[in-house]
């Protein structure tokens, strides 16, 4: 009998060599005419299996390369794999790639819709919905200019405020906590706990394990492409610190403090 309810199950999936603003092409030639992007080369999931169900609050950890993004990207059907089966049931709000997706030319206010369209969520626009992202992004008259004039912290307002607006069966969240100004990431940290519990199945890629063993029941340790360890938060938390894979001084860089597992 076919499970509708909503489920990731990834079996065996290899991915290399995507161009990764392909899909963002194709979309935005298909509605708005227009394209010209290039892409470049993602790290390589070699063999990963993965799955979730609805409760599932997950954590992934890993070096950078790990292929931790690329199998988001995955989930979000954002990269396609070379060979592996993807079963994933539900509407999916990834928050990835802060502006991938979106086009430069565009202003604030048109890339609401673009972002929309890119992680199929299209149909839930609405008036109230577009003030509602621009009022919670603080981009006030900014948002009626194209976007190639925003600062990396405008972008990164914009792209979270419309990601967060939406009503998602799968939550996708990778570094989100790092972006923004101070006051603003406060808000955002604030709204994404709501929303990460009240979602049927969340998953957070983050170098913090504090916030992994706040706000998460199950961690995956990624490496080389593969899943490396899964489990409780507790465990793979701290086998994952045995093994000497936190890196000290990264976290201090991103204003990330580290705290043991028990």
């Amino acid at each position: 009998m076919q499970n509708n309810k909503p489920h990731i199950d990834l079996k065996d999936i290899y991915v290399d060599g995507v161009d990764t603003l392909k899909r963002a092409q194709g979309l935005k030639q298909l509605v708005f005419g227009k394209g010209g992007l290039k892409g470049y080369e993602i790290p390589i999931l070699k063999g990963a299996s993965f799955s979730a169900k609805p409760g599932d609050r997950i954590g992934i950890v890993g070096r950078n390369g790990s292929g931790k993004s690329s199998l988001l990207k995955v989930i979000a059907g954002i990269y396609p794999p070379k060979s592996g089966i993807v079963d994933v049931c539900g509407s999916i709000a990834p928050l990835i790639s802060m502006g991938i997706g979106f086009e430069n030319d565009f202003t604030g206010r048109h890339n609401i819709k673009v972002g929309l369209l890119y992680s199929n969520r299209f149909y839930d626009y609405s008036i109230d919905m577009e003030e509602k992202i621009i009022e919670f992004s603080e981009l006030g008259e900014k948002i009626d200019t194209p976007i190639k004039g925003y600062s990396s912290g405008m972008l990164a307002r914009l792209s979270f405020s419309i990601a967060v607006f939406q009503n998602p069966d799968i939550l996708l969240l990778d570094e989100v906590f790092a972006t923004g100004d101070a006051d603003f990431r406060e808000k955002s940290i604030k709204l994404m706990r709501e929303k990460f519990s009240s979602v049927p199945i969340s998953i957070l890629v983050t170098h913090s394990p504090e916030i992994i063993l706040e706000m998460c029941n199950r961690c995956v340790w990624m490496e080389d492409g593969k899943v490396k360890m899964e489990g409780t938060t507790k465990n793979v938390i701290s086998e994952y610190d045995h093994n000497s894979y936190i890196k000290f001084s990264a976290l201090e860089e991103k204003g990330l403090e580290y705290v043991s597992s028990p």
